[in-house]
């Protein structure tokens, strides 16, 4: 049975390939924990090369995860979202729900309550 896709938001990549000091090691945990597993928008790697000005990075997300593309019915179902309260996470909660993700791996708090769990990664 093939297994169940989770979907990564770009905090916990932009952690991962930062080495970012609190969550770094926290991500990288959560990604290998969910490897093989991993999922997250084409807007996820595009976020990623201007958090990090690092085309290596966006190379290298597409060895972790499944990119999905953003097309105009996610745009669209984004906008008619009233929660999370920032578009760019909207896009995202709408990809997951055009493909079935119910799982987040997020530092963002602001995916709670929006009818998916959130996995957080543990601060050093």
């Amino acid at each position: 049975m093939p297994r169940r896709l989770v979907y990564v938001d770009v905090n916990v990549l932009y952690y991962f390939f930062t080495a970012h000091p609190q969550f770094g090691e926290g991500s990288r945990e959560l990604l290998k924990r969910h490897q093989g597993s991993l999922a997250t928008s084409a807007l996820s790697a595009w976020l990623l090369y201007v958090l990090t000005r690092r085309e290596e990075a966006v190379d290298a997300l597409r060895n972790i995860a499944v990119l999905l593309p953003l097309d105009a019915e996610i745009l669209a179902e984004a906008l008619h979202l009233e929660k999370p309260r920032e578009f760019e996470d909207r896009i995202h909660l709408a990809t997951m729900k055009s493909y079935g993700i119910d799982t987040i791996l997020s530092n963002d708090s602001d995916f709670d309550d929006v009818g998916v769990v959130r996995v957080a990664p543990r601060p050093r």
